[in-house]
């Protein structure tokens, strides 16, 4: 079994599309999947977490996260530290808080920015080094 994933990652992507048989046919009450199904997510659980992923598609919130997974910042902070203007900083400040990646806490005039707990700085850990791979 090694030996034919091994080879398959050696081959092109063309050569595996012409060479590999996706045609399958099993059904749902077949063993192997049927226990799968109960653990599935349903479908707003799913779409619940592509809107949360679809917040990491932007390489600028991305850089928000990088920097937060660091330290606590205002948007004037981020700002400068992005070399970008305050208000599209402050859009992308609000789609990260609305998907709850980011908590803020306003001190007199500033609101200061930090990732909202340990799973966001591991989901950005991970996927950083997933790519770097």
């Amino acid at each position: 079994m090694k030996n034919n994933v091994k080879k398959d990652i050696e081959t092109s992507d063309e050569e595996y599309l012409n060479n590999n048989d996706d045609d399958c046919e099993i059904s749902t009450k077949d063993s192997n999947i049927s226990s799968l199904i109960p653990k599935l997510p349903n479908d707003e659980e799913f779409s619940l977490l592509a809107g949360f992923f679809s917040v990491f598609s932007d390489p600028t919130r991305l850089k928000i996260i990088s920097a937060l997974s660091e330290k606590e910042l205002c948007v004037h902070e981020l700002s400068s530290l992005l070399e970008m203007k305050q208000p599209s900083v402050s859009q992308h400040l609000k789609m990260l808080w609305q998907a709850r990646v980011v908590k803020k806490r306003k001190v007199g005039l500033h609101v200061f920015y930090r990732l909202d707990d340990e799973h966001i700085e591991k989901i950005y850990t991970w996927g950083y080094e997933h790519v770097k791979e």
